[in-house]
């Protein structure tokens, strides 16, 4: 069933619904409803990475659930995108049986209130392809609808069902919650209702926000250079963490762009979440789906003489890519968090990591984005921006350099990582 289909049938059972108990849900469908038969799925390795879908209650037009789809179609677009398994999965946005969290974010006080979480009914191709290869999909499970694609077509319009029928019924409410400064907004009260998340290690998350920030971003400096500067000393000072997760921003009104986009980057840096795009939502906007996780454990040497614990997540997707990886470490200023780009190439003899100097690793922490090169006293590594090395599959040996920055008599960071747990 396609989804303006799925949705006209269940704006009817929503209409009919009386008012229900959860804050910012109206309508008898108040619950959390969770659909997590294919979360574990026999056979079938679940899927690396989880998704985190937060709408900012002030920002869903208010309205009746069948106007829903026109008076928010941004957000339509979004939650289609997302749980429209179809679509999703082919599109490349959703990874089969990766788990979907959806929750509606109070702008006044950053609480969130969980209203579905389920794992995208979906098998590869392969997948399919190998149960028929054993039989396990006859022409007699065919003809009676109880093959596996049958079931998972019926599957597929339950979940999309469930997930727009606790949506639509979401109350939206006048006025954004936020105060006169960022810092008191009610976009940096919904960050840090997001928090961290579990903090498992054999799984990656992804977030995506609906909201407007333009009320929150309305007086932050006009200059790129102080703009950043101020994005990162406020997220030190909110003690923020994110979690190291990808972050998706999709503006219910003006899109966060220039000077603006340089800030919340700067911004969710600090705050340990990687911003990927800012804007309409699109599958071509989505990073690849990561189908294998290595975590490190190590030390990394600040100086000669002091050495700090260091942390290393290296996700890759199917062909290396890395996706949603970082390398942390505690310094003066704290734990720092650095997104880590490039490639993380896995054969029998070991594997390979190479980092991509385009991405920045430490040059991330740039005021200036763009500009040459530079040292970075207070940055990460001192702004170097390239990463290396050679896993045998128990240990990491690797550097961090720079062929225009150099720190210490060799010009680079040398360090040793143990796995501590890979999938």
């Amino acid at each position: 069933m396609n989804s303006v289909k799925l949705f006209g049938a269940v704006v009817a059972i929503a209409a009919i619904s009386a008012c229900g108990s959860e804050p910012g849900i109206t309508g008898s469908e108040t619950k959390n409803v969770k659909l997590e038969e294919f979360c574990a799925t026999p056979g079938l390795a679940p899927a690396v990475r989880e998704t985190l879908l937060v709408i900012d209650q002030s920002a869903v037009k208010p309205g009746k659930p069948e106007t829903f789809r026109t008076d928010n179609a941004e957000l339509f677009k979004l939650i289609t995108g997302l749980a429209a398994a179809d679509q999703a999965i082919s599109s490349g946005v959703m990874a089969a049986r990766e788990r979907l969290t959806i929750t509606v974010a109070n702008a006044h006080t950053g609480g969130l209130t969980q209203v579905f979480t389920g794992c995208l009914p979906g098998m590869s191709q392969d997948e399919l392809a190998a149960r028929a290869a054993k039989g396990e999909d006859g022409s007699i499970d065919t003809f009676f609808g109880s093959d596996m694609k049958s079931k998972l077509e019926e599957a597929r319009t339950t979940f999309m069902t469930k997930v727009m029928l606790m949506v639509v019924q979401i109350a939206g409410e006048e006025g954004s919650g936020a105060g006169d400064s960022f810092g008191n907004s009610g976009f940096v009260k919904i960050l840090g209702g997001i928090g961290a998340g579990s903090g498992r290690q054999d799984s990656v998350r992804r977030v995506f926000l609906y909201t407007d920030p333009s009320r929150a971003l309305a007086a932050i400096p006009a200059n790129v250079a102080e703009a950043r500067t101020a994005a990162f000393a406020q997220a030190s000072d909110a003690h923020s963490n994110l979690g190291m997760s990808e972050f998706y921003l999709i503006p219910a009104g003006r899109p966060a762009e220039g000077v603006q986009r340089d800030f919340l980057d700067a911004y969710l840096l600090g705050s340990g979440a990687d911003l990927k795009f800012a804007g309409t939502f699109s599958p071509d906007s989505v990073a690849k789906i990561p189908v294998s996780i290595v975590n490190y454990t190590g030390e990394l040497p600040l100086t000669p003489e002091i050495k700090s614990p260091l942390e290393m997540r290296l996700a890759a997707a199917a062909d290396g890519t890395l996706v949603n990886s970082w390398i942390s470490y505690t310094s003066s200023r704290g734990v720092r968090r650095t997104p880590v780009s490039g490639q993380f190439v896995c054969n029998p003899d070991g594997c390979e990591l190479r980092g991509d100097p385009d991405r920045g690793l430490g040059q991330r922490w740039r005021t200036e984005p763009g500009a040459a090169p530079q040292p970075l006293v207070d940055g990460p590594f001192g702004g170097m921006r390239l990463i290396s090395g050679k896993d045998n599959g128990q240990t990491l040996t690797a550097r961090i350099f720079d062929p225009v920055i150099f720190v210490g008599e060799k010009g680079d960071i040398a360090f040793t990582a143990r796995r501590s747990i890979s999938k």
